[in-house]
């Protein structure tokens, strides 16, 4: 007979079982690695994490209620308990730019937060397009990000994306394999998120 646990009996024994398989500790870094994994229920992803240059200094940015940008919809949906949370992808202006230029939304949608919130967090667990649109504005030194979470999925420019975030000069967390997407994504800033409240 399967034993039904209430849900916080869940979550506790599904974040003991993830620490103890990884013999993580209490920090911030093994805290976000556990969310990660219990999220998408792929150790890989949560393995394969990288931490650049103090993230964890945007719980400072988040407590002076920073803007957070995303790169799509799902990913703002999934950002519950904060409310400065932007995305601009569906913008009129942004499908109508998409659909005389034929490029992505995303990568367009990411130039728009720019010029109005460029010292946000960007949160951006689906479209390369979006990382590699905000690493030329940080190149161009047209943004000056307070965290950068660059997590997309897929197999086209995913991992050149990344490999791209991992030389700029700002605070990011990425990971250098194919797997992110929405759940990553949301799951790292909300446990930053956790420690504001």
């Amino acid at each position: 007979m399967i034993k039904i646990l209430n849900p916080e009996e869940i979550y506790k024994k599904s974040f003991e079982t993830i620490r103890k398989q990884l013999n993580l500790d209490n920090s911030l870094k093994s805290n976000i690695i556990v969310r990660v994994i219990h999220a998408t229920a792929d150790y890989d992803i949560g393995k394969s994490l990288i931490f650049g240059n103090d993230p964890f200094n945007a719980i400072n940015a988040l407590k002076n209620n920073v803007t957070v940008i995303t790169d799509i919809n799902m990913v703002k949906s999934g950002i519950t308990k904060y409310k400065n949370v932007k995305c601009f992808i569906n913008d009129n202006d942004i499908a109508e730019e998409s659909r005389n230029s034929k490029i992505s939304r995303s990568y367009l949608a990411i130039k728009k937060a720019v010029k109005l919130y460029g010292n946000s967090i960007f949160v951006i667990g689906d479209a390369p397009t979006a990382l590699l649109s905000l690493i030329e504005e940080i190149e161009n030194n047209n943004c000056k990000p307070s965290l950068v979470i660059g997590v997309p999925v897929g197999f086209v420019n995913t991992i050149e994306s990344k490999y791209k975030l991992l030389k700029i000069n700002y605070p990011f967390i990425t990971n250098m394999i194919k797997k992110g997407g929405t759940p990553t994504a949301v799951a790292i800033i909300n446990e930053l998120i956790k420690n504001v409240y």
